[in-house]
């Protein structure tokens, strides 16, 4: 652990999961319409939200999101209003799970605690992205964001990286 403890390990560490993390918000999966696509990104959102802390964690989400979505935006012509819509919604969402994981010890397993910080996680940026679409582009685009509880499917993956990275890192956490 003590390579993340200086400024300049732990600037590099968020360094790299900014760039890491904006690389899966690129990588999209097409859905069928009404959708458009679901990125990568979600299983470093929940796998942030249990390996750093609160700020770390939004700080890191936060800048991806806003990285990957001004990309898409600039590329597919999206509204310029989903990048600080993305940073906002995902970033609490990240400080969310991170923050409701720090009530309970860490462990080498992934317990179900830090399960269930996920689902909230989930559910919240359901309803974060229900409520900015419900106020930007009223009640039809908001339905259709609904579906965005679908990002639960990312769940195991993270569980899966969760425990990898305590393990080959021999860490319960990160800074």
């Amino acid at each position: 652990m003590s390579r993340f403890q200086s400024p300049s390990g732990r600037a590099a560490l968020l360094s790299i999961l900014i760039a890491v993390t904006t690389l899966m918000n690129l990588i999209m999966i097409p859905m069928p319409p009404p959708l458009a696509q679901y990125d990568l990104s979600p299983i470093l959102i929940y796998t942030l939200g249990i390996l750093l802390s609160p700020l770390n964690a939004a700080l890191v989400v936060a800048i991806a999101q806003g990285l990957g979505t001004a990309y898409k935006t600039a590329i597919y012509g999206w509204p310029a209003v989903f990048v600080p819509g993305a940073m906002l919604v995902r970033g609490v969402e990240a400080l969310l799970i991170s923050a409701l994981t720090r009530l309970r010890p860490p462990g080498r397993m992934i317990s179900k605690w830090e399960v269930a910080s996920m689902v909230v996680g989930v559910l919240w940026e359901t309803l974060g992205f229900f409520i900015a679409d419900w106020i930007l582009f009223g009640p039809g685009m908001a339905m259709i964001t609904l579906m965005t509880i679908v990002d639960a499917i990312f769940i195991p993956p993270a569980i899966a990286v969760v425990a990898a990275v305590r393990r080959s890192l021999d860490v319960e956490r990160l800074p």
